[in-house]
């Protein structure tokens, strides 16, 4: 997709004209952790240093500023953030007839990849190990209200904080806000990119084998968390993560050895999908999750999950 150019403003709001946004599962689906839906309709969040509702409408999405600032560099900043620059119509033209991602494509039109912020995105990864939506959503958001900085009118309304605050934190102040063992991890990460010993933003220039090395080489990163930076906010499109929906749909639709490991799978997918990797792991992932909803809870669950996913 190329950059539009007939985006317009309102007085309060900005108007992206993106195409079909499915503003629910790009923001709240596991790809970011401080979006909460609001009554009035969409999602409320900081981007930066901006607070922010975007909501869908035809053709797009609509971002109304929350922080009583006017609309200036919301454009920018939110194009950038929702990927405007993603090739979708090329993945949809390649995969229309791949018969996992066919019918996700169908069924799930308006899943994007985020470009978050590689600070964020690396401390809110990290602490997603063996953990699960709704906790990490609790332990980000407790660390980023003591630590961050106002950027609106409600306690969450906050700046995410920067990696020289929670290094200063220390670990024992992260354990007391609930994240358990993963402070041991966060906080020499925290240091690290405090120090400049990792660039974060350099690593958006270098090669995937490069960026995800030197991600690895932090304690407590592995294969899967590098992984999930790389492609949701280091412009990584041929990254691949893999967890057990993930593997789970590589054996159903693709044929993967029953005994490959977790390596082997995303190799494997790094080669098959290519350039559309990030893509095919999003729309794979949330297939397999709502067929799994449907499959274990039933009830309303069965009306998201695809009709070919029979249950």
């Amino acid at each position: 997709m190329t950059r539009p150019d007939n985006t317009s403003t309102t007085t309060n709001s900005v108007i992206l004209p993106l195409g079909y946004v499915d503003v629910s599962a790009t923001l709240d689906g596991g790809q970011a952790f401080r979006w909460w839906p609001e009554d009035s309709g969409g999602y409320r969040g900081v981007v930066g240093r901006r607070t922010v509702n975007v909501s869908e409408i035809y053709g797009g999405v609509i971002v109304t500023p929350l922080d009583g600032k006017g609309s200036e560099g919301l454009e920018h900043a939110l194009l950038e953030y929702l990927g405007h620059d993603q090739d979708i119509d090329g993945f949809r033209m390649r995969f229309a007839d791949d018969p996992c991602l066919g019918p996700a494509l169908r069924g799930y039109s308006g899943l994007r990849v985020l470009r978050q912020d590689p600070w964020e995105a690396l401390f809110c990864f990290i602490t997603s190990s063996t953990s699960n939506i709704p906790r990490i959503k609790l332990n980000v958001g407790a660390a980023a209200e003591r630590l961050g900085y106002s950027a609106g009118p409600e306690a969450r309304d906050v700046t995410f904080p920067e990696p020289e605050d929670v290094a200063e934190a220390g670990e024992q102040f992260l354990r007391d806000l609930g994240f358990g063992f993963r402070a041991k991890y966060l906080i020499p990460a925290a240091e690290a990119v405090a120090s400049g010993q990792l660039r974060l933003n350099d690593l958006r220039e270098a090669s995937y084998l490069e960026a995800r090395e030197a991600l690895i080489s932090l304690q407590g990163v592995g294969e899967k968390v590098a992984d999930c930076v790389l492609a949701f906010a280091l412009d990584k499109p041929e990254s691949f993560i893999v967890d057990r929906h993930i593997l789970r749909a590589l054996h159903k639709w693709y044929n993967l050895p029953a005994k490959a490991s977790l390596s082997f799978a995303a190799d494997w997918a790094r080669d098959f999908f290519g350039q559309h990797s990030a893509l095919a792991n999003q729309y794979m992932f949330h297939r397999e999750r709502l067929a799994r909803r449907a499959s274990d809870w039933g009830g309303a669950h069965v009306d998201h999950a695809l009709p070919e996913d029979e249950f």
